[in-house]
């Protein structure tokens, strides 16, 4: 495990054929999971608001990470070329930074295989997030593929004065769906990435909505600098959460598979309740004081009235690398 500032680097292998459930949550909590991915998403097109134009901080989070991802890819052993190679994006999103990722992996992954002499496997690449994800758009982004003996429109990228031709040698597919999930069958993945998406829960604890509950969160959008039990709320259904992706990727990835997660986190000497570290990233985070500003004002304005904004939480949680490692420990499921 590598840590890098804010951020949390893990990459993993599958090392044993574990077999672990996933405890169901009540009715309740399935609606409002569901109500949640239904509405939960990066905002969608090609616009000048949209993630695919606003992206660079996590592009350069990726970017950083790109060493210790190509290292991680270098340290596995090759899988059997006989069959098609399958890589996973959990949390795509839309634009660029997936796509070029993805292209990374399998280019990597494709000169590995020549530098033993093995003909490369062909390769499927997954793109995975919530139903409410611009797929559309992702999918107009991606290169086209070339067959063997068939000419297709080709995409051209220009490098300086140079203009060549941008194609993509893998099968592409979309599979929406939450990644607290099973999202594919057993046995059927090679490399999972999942890069600046872990932080998102999968719900909004039950108590913080509760009005009549000592955990509500009144007045806060999020829970940086919120009541203790308030943060030990968030905390509980993070480390669910983590537990839950952990299992589902044990079924789904086959042993000696690559995981490879990247997620904003905490220093460990940081209190749960500090999510962002220093006083100069909370003054620029939108999500601490400056929503609950926003929201103020709107209050004030009467644009929203009081419980819609104590209603509002944002299903965020930086995790400590104690708390990441703790999930794996558990799952028993992965070599870190």
């Amino acid at each position: 495990m590598v840590y890098a500032e804010s951020s949390e680097l893990m990459e993993c292998r599958v090392v044993s054929d574990v077999s672990l459930s996933i405890s169901c949550g009540m009715e309740e909590h399935q609606k409002r999971a569901a109500d949640l991915e239904g509405i939960l998403c990066m905002q969608g097109g090609e616009g000048d608001v949209s993630y695919a134009r606003n992206s660079e901080a996590p592009a350069s989070a990726i970017a950083l990470s790109k060493p210790f991802l190509r290292r991680a890819i270098d340290e596995i052993e090759l899988f059997s070329s006989e069959n098609s190679l399958c890589i996973a994006d959990l949390g795509c999103a839309t634009g660029a930074n997936t796509i070029s990722t993805v292209d990374f992996l399998v280019e990597h992954l494709k000169q590995r295989y020549r530098n033993n002499s093995i003909s490369p496997p062909e390769f499927e690449a997954f793109f995975s997030d919530l139903p409410s994800n611009d797929f559309n758009t992702l999918f107009r982004s991606l290169p086209p593929r070339k067959e063997n003996g068939k000419k297709k429109k080709k995409k051209m990228i220009s490098s300086g004065n140079c203009v060549r031709e941008r194609k993509r040698s893998y099968y592409a597919a979309g599979v929406p769906g939450s990644f607290y999930e099973r999202l594919f069958a057993r046995r059927k993945l090679h490399v999972v990435i999942s890069l600046s998406a872990l932080h998102w829960m999968s719900r909004i604890p039950e108590a913080v909505l509760d009005k009549d509950s000592f955990t509500y969160n009144r007045g806060r959008a999020w829970i940086d600098g919120a009541p203790k039990q308030v943060v030990e709320a968030y905390a509980k259904q993070s480390e669910e959460d983590l537990n839950a992706f952990l299992a589902c990727r044990a079924e789904e990835m086959i042993s000696g598979g690559l995981l490879f997660l990247l997620m904003a986190g905490r220093n460990d000497c940081e209190k749960p309740e500090n999510q962002l570290g220093d006083s100069v990233t909370r003054a620029k985070h939108p999500f601490a004081d400056s929503m609950d500003h926003t929201w103020n004002d709107l209050l004030k304005e009467g644009l929203v009235d009081e419980e819609t904004r104590d209603t509002f939480n944002i299903p965020v949680y930086m995790r400590s690398r104690k708390e990441i490692r703790q999930a794996f420990d558990d799952s028993n499921a992965f070599d870190v």
